[in-house]
């Protein structure tokens, strides 16, 4: 039985689908059997979207400071208590999204070809296997998928040498005849650049957080000070040189690009896992919940957003009462779907 299908019964399959069953299948029976979605996003995840969607716009040539308009005012719909717990993200995200700009305003190396479209290629028994690619770009060592990702810190280097998404869009993309020679994870720290601090006597605080040129440049200027007095030349100059310049190391502690290019034997063995996997699920006993398996650890209290619904299924609770408070109905597939499209609907 396939979780999810298309309108003619072929079977569907995704990375996000692939990775859930893995994780946890209860996890995968409340999203995509039940078709659950949290009423109320966690701050992570608005700040995420918020993000790609100004990325979106910004390499789709249009201006991301419009798009970021029409999030602000969804923002201000919200009630208090939501604004509070999301904190002050208009200020924050577009503070930070100015300092991306600065940060890649001479990067010449790519050539964004196509932003935001859906790939979909079979599997060996017909299942689709689909994915949503942020941008395709040209570089002068080929063609790359790119990936957006924000995260509260940068992450290490060593996930991605076994990261399965990364080789399953390399492979679909070559399915579907588009010469990709690699995966590039564009990371942005969520966390925008800290303005400086100045002791009461106008000198610079020894505890900093990190900051970049921009941001320091304007703080220096609403303390009252001149940005080109002596004592702020070596900072300066030193958040400067961190500026993207390819070829060169990237030192920003808010914004890196990783490329990646793997081989094809692991590419193959990849696919051979997803294939696996989602045989696995076709034949998981989703209709008869009282089977599926969960499998907690530490990490349900941050990772999952069922937590609450399964804990109260397990010890007996009234799980009803729960799905109708923190849940609601919703496609876990809309995000492949053409956002024109989306708004039409609405």
């Amino acid at each position: 039985m396939a979780l999810y299908e298309t309108e003619d019964g072929q079977p569907i399959v995704t990375h996000s689908m692939i990775k859930t069953f893995r994780r946890c299948p209860k996890q995968t029976q409340y999203k995509y059997v039940e078709r659950l979605k949290p009423k109320h996003e966690s701050a992570p995840l608005k700040r995420g979207k918020w993000i790609h969607a100004l990325l979106e716009v910004h390499y789709k040539g249009g201006d991301w400071k419009e798009e970021h308009k029409r999030w602000v005012s969804k923002y201000r719909k919200l009630f208090e208590e939501e604004q509070e717990k999301l904190g002050d993200l208009p200020r924050e995200i577009a503070h930070l999204m100015d300092s991306y700009f600065w940060h890649y305003r001479y990067d010449e190396d790519w050539k964004v070809l196509e932003t935001e479209f859906t790939i979909e290629c079979e599997l060996p028994d017909g299942t689709l296997y689909r994915g949503r690619v942020d941008n395709l770009v040209e570089t002068r060592f080929g063609l790359y998928v790119v990936d957006h990702k924000s995260h509260k810190s940068l992450p290490d280097t060593n996930f991605r040498l076994i990261d399965a998404q990364s080789a399953l869009y390399i492979w679909a993309a070559n399915k579907l005849g588009i010469p990709v020679q690699g995966f590039i994870w564009n990371y942005i720290k969520y966390l925008p650049p800290k303005p400086l601090k100045f002791n009461k006597n106008g000198t610079l605080s020894k505890r900093q957080g990190d900051t970049d040129y921009p941001t320091a440049y304007r703080s220096i200027k609403a303390a009252g000070f001149d940005p080109k007095e002596e004592r702020f030349a070596g900072l300066l100059k030193m958040l400067k040189s961190h500026r993207y310049q390819p070829d060169s190391m990237q030192l920003s502690p808010f914004f890196r690009r990783d490329t990646l290019e793997k081989s094809n034997d692991v590419i193959q063995q990849v696919v051979r896992e997803a294939f696996h996997t989602t045989k696995r699920m076709h034949k998981y006993p989703f209709h008869k919940p009282h089977l599926v398996e969960r499998v907690p650890d530490r990490s349900c209290s941050w990772m999952c957003s069922f937590k609450d619904l399964c804990t109260a299924e397990l010890m007996g609770g009234n799980a009803d009462n729960v799905r109708r408070l923190q849940f609601k109905k919703g496609d876990p597939m809309e995000y492949y779907y053409d956002q024109k499209e989306e708004e039409k609907d609405a």
